[in-house]
């Protein structure tokens, strides 16, 4: 057909093209090979002009690799295919296009995480509410707006004090700022599209056909956007309710597993075979997920030998730790395999202490995978907010990060006296040239005030690239970043980051361009790009979508895997099924991260407490393990205390 092998399943989801169409696809078996030749098929045989297609991706990595394959398989150039993106961004486009409508100005401003904490903080000091609730107020509000009714959802909220005035003021404030903050983006077009109807035909008409990827993971109202601009039933989705495991950001499997009763002419496609992993570790995943009741059955398999799982039992977390780091060395010297191919999973952060002692110990180099993200270190945003001041003098937040640093002389004092310059609409920045133009500050303030200015204008007219080395070099950032650093590591690894963010702006055309790219990014799992650097440690929600030849499955234990906190109920003794089942994804899908090797551990001691095997142990049949035990040697040489 043209230059994509499917299997004869593949083959089938793609040329069906009538009607609803829900792609089951388990881990490994190829799904994303299959949504690229769906839109390969429509472009190339049926006709479909590539800019009209939606293609919604689960992050922005995905869209461009996405991309880039469709550029090899159909010949037409990335810029061919303008909606291959995520929800976010796709939504962000059609915001920027009718922003006029919405009471938006190019261009609008994205805050990111901290930003909206930031103005949080200010909010809440001055409705008297106190700082300590900030972080949960963020939580809320953003499953608020994810819910598509926030107001009706705060008004059943009780746990935190004015929460509805609190919630109303920072969409207000935001505004004024022309912001929005990363759920705005979903919900204004949302609200858009049912309040003009003539502005949802638009969209409606324009796009041919939409595809959805990992649909598993989509909530209430990125479907509500999907079914508001559907045209003639012309709709894939594809994904795998096996690996759902983002409810704590709003994901509803419900909408994956109810696809076929909400439409009741789709048609629905099995993609069973895994390509990754070997036969043991296949059937050692399908067997533990079949104890799911709430799901599409699929009977997953693989055609490739390999050895069973490995099932080990320590005494306790140190020695699981030094076991698994002297089996990386052995993987790595005596069988070959890349550092970068080993990973240590875990359920929760903390479990990775142990094995950086361990690895330490050992000389084993590793990586702890999304411990920070790139684009919330404080290097990147104090640049970034140099860009936004000069390109959106109204962000209040991005000025007022960078009004003092470096320093200049501007501190608490003398905000108040630009602070009374503002006029009702003014904003932070404007009204420093107001002070500045009543010569009403210090010679010193004044000069400083007025050198930001004439940087922030040049910056302004540079490509980012350029405009970064601006606020390095002519406005001493770099400087600074070498004073502030704790010491010289820290200043590499600081400057690291920096050199990143260079490389990242120079493919960008335009400031603009560049901080919505920086804005929707949100961590797409991690920056992490098959460097050899070391073993990877992290969570098995950062492993999602990632695959390794060897993988440790560590702490399971009741309480951490399955989590106590996910599986028990409001009244803190009941559990939730619900809860039961996520955690169990959570485990599937870190057993089918591993194409190779796979070992799961528990320990019988952790922290010192007493640890129960973890349930999903005896949900694992036999014929597929092999169970090594180092309980009997370890405690004989341990005197009993």
């Amino acid at each position: 057909m043209y230059s994509i092998d499917l299997s004869p399943q593949q083959e089938e989801a793609v040329w069906c093209t009538h009607g609803p169409i829900l792609v089951s696809a388990g881990a490994g078996s190829g799904k994303t090979r299959t949504l690229s030749a769906k839109v390969a098929y429509l472009v190339k045989h049926l006709g479909y002009s590539p800019s009209r297609i939606l293609a919604i991706t689960f992050t922005n990595k995905a869209a461009e690799e996405m991309k880039a394959r469709l550029e090899a398989v159909t010949g037409y150039p990335r810029e061919a295919f303008p909606w291959v993106r995520t929800f976010h961004s796709a939504c962000f486009r059609i915001l920027k296009n009718e922003c006029e409508l919405l009471g938006y100005r190019l261009p609008i401003s994205v805050y990111s995480e901290s930003q909206q904490l930031t103005h949080l903080k200010k909010i809440a000091l001055k409705l008297n509410v106190d700082k300590k609730y900030v972080r949960s107020i963020h939580y809320i509000i953003s499953k608020a707006k994810n819910t598509g009714d926030p107001e009706q959802y705060l008004s059943r909220h009780k746990g935190i004090p004015k929460i509805l005035d609190l919630y109303k003021l920072y969409n207000e404030t935001l505004k004024e700022n022309n912001a929005v903050d990363f759920d705005d983006i979903l919900l204004l077009v949302r609200n858009m599209f049912v309040k003009h109807p003539e502005v949802r035909k638009r969209y409606q008409q324009f796009f041919d056909y939409i595809l959805i990827d990992e649909f598993q993971d989509s909530n209430a109202l990125q479907n509500e956007i999907a079914e508001l601009i559907l045209r003639d039933g012309n709709l894939m989705v594809v994904g795998d309710d096996y690996q759902s495991i983002y409810q704590f950001r709003g994901a509803e499997p419900r909408f994956f597993v109810d696809f076929p009763n909400r439409f009741p002419n789709a048609k629905v496609f099995k993609l069973e075979q895994n390509y990754r992993s070997t036969k043991p570790i296949v059937a050692a995943a399908d067997a533990l997920i079949a104890h799911n009741t709430f799901r599409i059955e699929k009977k997953c398999f693989s055609v490739k030998d390999g050895p069973p799982v490995k099932i080990c039992k320590f005494f306790d977390e140190k020695d699981e730790a030094s076991w698994i780091a002297d089996e990386c060395k052995k993987y790595h010297y005596h069988d070959g395999i890349p550092w970068n191919q080993i990973a240590v999973l875990y359920r929760t952060r903390f479990c990775s202490l142990a094995f950086e002692e361990a690895m330490r110990e050992r000389k084993v180099p590793y990586k702890i995978v999304g411990a920070r993200g790139f684009y919330e270190s404080k290097e990147v945003q104090d640049i970034n907010a140099y860009l936004i001041s000069s390109v959106n003098p109204k962000d209040d937040i991005a000025f007022e990060r960078i009004i003092n640093t470096p320093r200049r002389g501007i501190g608490n004092a003398m905000l108040k006296k630009i602070n009374a310059f503002r006029m009702p609409g003014m904003s932070l920045q404007e009204a420093c040239w107001a002070a500045v133009q009543a010569n009403a500050l210090s010679k010193k303030a004044t000069t400083a005030l007025i050198t930001l200015k004439n940087h922030l204008d040049a910056i302004a007219c540079l490509p980012p690239n350029q405009a970064i080395n601006m606020v390095l070099n002519d406005v001493g950032y770099g400087k600074y970043l070498e004073e502030y650093a704790e010491n010289s590591e820290d200043y590499i690894n600081r400057m690291g980051n920096v050199e990143l963010l260079l490389h990242l702006a120079s493919s960008k055309k335009n400031i603009e361009e560049y901080l919505e790219d920086s804005a929707l990014i949100r961590e797409d799992q991690d920056t992490d790009e098959g460097t050899n650097e070391g073993v990877r440690l992290m969570t098995f929600h950062a492993a999602k979508g990632l695959e390794f030849l060897v993988v440790f499955v560590i702490g399971l234990e009741e309480g951490l895997l399955p989590h106590w906190r996910a599986i028990l109920d409001e009244d803190g003794f009941t559990e939730r099924i619900e809860g039961v089942e996520e955690e169990r994804r959570l485990l599937y899908v870190a057993m089918t991260r591993a194409i190779k090797h796979l070992h799961l551990s528990q320990v019988y001691l952790r922290q010192g407490k007493i640890a129960e095997p973890s349930r999903f142990l005896n949900e694992i049949p036999e014929e597929h393990t092999q169970v090594n035990s180092f309980l009997d040697k370890i405690i004989k040489r341990r005197p009993v205390r």
